[in-house]
């Protein structure tokens, strides 16, 4: 989803605006499922409903991890375990777990994993914003457009 917000792509406003009112509509409503706000309510009240198989976004579960480790103790000053801590690692880890337990049904495709891992398609943040420039110029203050960076 961060694509979606990404410079090179948001600035594409004719694109944009030939995209149907029906998929900006699913956009939205997918940037809205992942969005932030309030540690990521809208994900985990989802990721709670939801049956696997599922593969959920790891780095809510990685910040949740990082947080917990960061901001307590493994042992208190009088060197008594902080079990609550463990507590709350564990929930993390059980809820990542409950997704690895499920099957998923889909059948290897040499096709799909090849055109999945094939990196040499990949560009840098520059050449992205290049290519943007290309397919949608900069307009100028005269409205006249100007493709250079």
């Amino acid at each position: 989803m961060a694509a979606f917000v990404n410079s090179s792509v948001y600035r594409l406003k004719q694109t944009w605006d030939r995209i149907s009112k029906q998929n900006k509509q699913v956009i939205n409503k997918l940037q809205s499922l992942v969005h932030s706000d309030g540690k990521f309510k809208n994900l985990r009240d989802t990721l709670t409903k939801v049956d696997p198989p599922c593969v959920p976004y790891l780095g809510l579960y990685l910040s949740d991890l990082t947080f917990i480790e960061e901001s307590s103790q493994d042992v208190s000053e009088t060197d008594l375990i902080n079990f609550s801590k463990m507590r709350m690692k564990t929930h993390i880890i059980s809820e990542v777990r409950r997704f690895q337990s499920a099957t998923f049904k889909i059948k290897h495709n040499p096709r799909i994993c090849a055109y999945l891992l094939n990196t040499s398609r990949l560009l840098s943040e520059d050449q992205c914003y290049v290519l943007s420039l290309k397919l949608e110029p900069r307009a100028t203050r005269a409205g006249v457009t100007n493709p250079s960076v």
